[in-house]
């Protein structure tokens, strides 16, 4: 008696898996087929339109909301992409780029922060923004399991990749933001008067003392990072340039610097741009301390165009 029902409670667990797994895979497709039809909004909208046109690129950028809004690429050549998505680090930047194709000749833009070079506590966070590519892309796939960020229950509900992403997925489904078929992945930034006036107060205020860093060694993933993109772009035909966006005030050298040095013993390409508009004294360039007005990025992207040239 007691064996029939250990045995009963076995296969109705066996046929719970069964039908949970099958519901699964359904709702996985069901989320697919709408996915791929998403082209706007930076949920999924702009990585599927980069995973479609990368292999006809010669120049893209890479990076976060300060490549985002600071390049503009179609100025740079026809065929082109900016890449950058707001809040976004190296491991998700650099995955994007090993999904380029191989022998292709192309040129990388790369934006890189020193400071977040320098983080120790970086983990590589930004690399679960690619978890809704999880299960159809392998390269997606082992770059998220190498820096342990993949939930253990994705290798078997799939439909999981989607748990963060399926509102802005279907936002976008429903009601597309912008026309993506002339859109190069550039969002410049266009400032009202209040924001000037705001900005202005806020570099009124008393400045308040900073802790710069003194202890420079390279992030482990970051350096992991740099020598995978270094091989990966000697091998396969790409120019990989890294950079450092402008900054309306930078209180801290000492790691730009280190990050200088570093860069150019590991024969890497890098351009400090942090002090670019320091002989400029209006805001006009500005949207805050980080981030540059449609006008500072049209003439920083000039500067980057003779760069690139």
């Amino acid at each position: 008696m007691k064996s029939n029902i250990v045995s009963y409670i076995i296969k109705t667990i066996i046929l719970i898996l069964i039908i949970s797994f099958t519901f699964d895979k359904v709702v996985f497709l069901i989320f697919n087929h709408i996915s791929d039809k998403v082209f706007t909004g930076q949920t999924v909208g702009k990585l599927n339109q980069y995973l479609e046109v990368k292999e006809n690129l010669d120049f893209i950028v890479f990076g976060s909301s300060r490549a985002n809004h600071n390049v503009n690429p179609i100025e740079i050549s026809t065929n082109s992409f900016n890449m950058g998505v707001d809040g976004r680090k190296l491991a998700y930047s650099a995955t994007l780029i090993k999904l380029l194709p191989i022998k292709k000749k192309q040129t990388i833009l790369l934006q890189i922060d020193t400071e977040n070079a320098f983080n120790e506590s970086y983990a590589g966070n930004d690399i679960k923004a690619l978890s809704i590519k999880y299960n159809r892309n392998p390269i997606i796939k082992k770059e998220i399991n190498q820096l342990n960020k993949s939930n253990i229950l994705q290798n078997f509900y799939w439909s999981l990749s989607y748990n963060s992403a399926i509102l802005g997925v279907l936002k976008n489904y429903l009601k597309p933001k912008y026309n993506y078929k002339i859109y190069f992945g550039y969002d410049p930034i266009y400032t009202t008067q209040n924001q000037k006036k705001i900005f202005s107060h806020i570099l009124k205020k008393t400045k308040k003392d900073v802790n710069c860093i003194n202890k420079f060694k390279l992030n482990k993933i970051y350096a992991n990072y740099l020598t995978d993109l270094t091989k990966f772009c000697n091998e396969n035909n790409k120019t990989l340039i890294l950079f450092t966006a402008p900054k309306y005030e930078d209180e801290c050298k000492s790691d730009n610097e280190e990050l200088s040095k570093i860069l150019k013993n590991a024969g890497i390409n890098y351009y400090d741009f942090t002090d670019f508009f320091n002989n400029t004294d209006t805001l006009e360039n500005w949207k805050d301390k980080e981030h540059l007005s449609a006008q500072g990025a049209e003439i920083f992207t000039k500067r980057i165009k003779e760069l690139i040239k």
